[in-house]
C-alpha cells in the first residue's frame, strides 16, 4: 500500500510523543539539565519515533512523521492556550517562550523526518511479521500515557478519572492505527505492547516525582510501596486491553482489507 496514510499520522503522533518524552524523562532521571542538550535529546527521541513509524507503515512514510510531530507540539501548545488566562497566554506568546516552542517543534519534526528517511533508505519495506509490533506499540503506548495524562490532567483539573479515561482513549487510537497499518493482525503485540508502554511511562513518572520532591522521597526511603506497583499494573492491564480492542477494530475495518 502506498500513498498518504492517516493511520500512519496517528501512529507517528504517538510514536514521536513516546520517543521524545522517553528520552526527555530518562535525561531528567539522570540529571541531564541543559537547555540546548534538552533539544538534542528531544531530537534523538523523535528520531527513534520516526524510525519506528517508517517501519510500521506499509509504504513510503516520510511526511506522516513530520505531520505527527508538528501536531503533537501544536496540540500541547493549543491546549495550554485554551485553558490559560489572558495574562498566562501573554506569557506563553512572549518571544523568548515562542523561541523555545519553535526549537522544540523543530527538534521533534526534524528528528522524526530524519528517522523515517533513514529507516526507509536502510531497511525498505515493513516486515510482515507481527513480532516487531510489540516494540512499535510499546513506544506508541508510552506516548499514549504521556499525551493522555497531559490532556486528561488539564481537562479533569488533576482528577484521576478523566486522566485515566484520556489514557484509555489514546490507547484505543494507538491500537486502531496499529491494526490499520500492520500487515498481519497484531492483537497480542498490541495487548502486551500497550501495557508495557503505559506501565513504563507511569513508573518513570513516579520515580522522577519521588526524586524531585523531598517529602515524597522521605516517604519512600525504603523504595516505592508495593501498592503503587499494583496500581501501575492494573492501569497497564487496562491500557493493554484498550490497545488490543483498538487493534481489533483497526484490523477489521482497514488493515485486513489492505493486507
Amino acid at each position: 500500500m502506498g500513498g498518504f496514510s492517516f493511520a500512519s499520522v496517528i501512529l507517528s503522533y504517538f510514536l514521536i510523543s513516546g520517543g521524545t518524552f522517553l528520552t526527555t524523562l530518562l535525561a531528567a532521571r539522570l540529571g541531564l539539565a541543559n537547555e540546548y542538550l534538552g533539544y538534542a535529546i528531544m531530537a534523538v527521541g523523535a528520531f527513534l519515533g520516526g524510525f519506528i513509524a517508517a517501519r510500521a507503515s506499509h509504504g513510503s512514510t516520510i511526511i506522516e512523521p513530520a505531520i505527527g510531530a508538528v501536531v503533537m507540539i501544536a496540540s500541547i501548545v493549543g491546549l495550554g492556550l485554551a485553558v490559560s488566562s489572558s495574562e498566562s497566554r501573554g506569557v506563553i506568546l512572549l518571544p523568548a517562550n515562542m523561541k523555545g516552542i519553535g526549537l522544540t517543534a523543530a527538534a521533534s519534526a526534524g528528528g522524526g523526518i530524519a528517522g523515517a528517511f533513514l529507516s526507509e533508505k536502510l531497511l525498505g519495506k515493513s516486515t510482515t511479521s507481527s513480532a516487531p509490533w510489540l516494540l512499535y506499540v510499546a513506544v506508541a503506548g508510552f506516548g499514549a500515557g504521556v499525551m493522555g495524562s497531559i490532556f486528561g490532567g488539564v481537562i479533569g483539573k488533576g482528577e484521576g478519572g478523566p486522566l485515566l479515561g484520556m489514557v484509555a482513549v489514546c490507547c484505543l487510537l494507538v491500537g486502531g492505527a496499529a491494526g490499520a497499518s500492520a500487515r498481519t493482525r497484531p492483537l497480542l503485540a498490541s495487548l502486551f505492547g500497550g501495557a508495557l508502554g503505559v506501565f513504563a511511562f507511569f513508573y518513570l513518572a513516579v520515580v522522577i516525582f519521588v526524586n524531585l520532591f523531598p517529602g515524597a522521597r522521605g516517604a519512600a526511603e525504603e523504595g516505592i510501596p508495593g501498592e503503587v506497583y499494583a496500581g501501575l499494573a492494573i492501569m497497564a492491564g487496562g491500557a493493554g486491553l484498550a490497545t488490543m480492542i483498538g487493534a481489533l477494530i483497526g484490523w477489521a475495518t482497514v488493515g485486513k482489507k489492505n493486507q
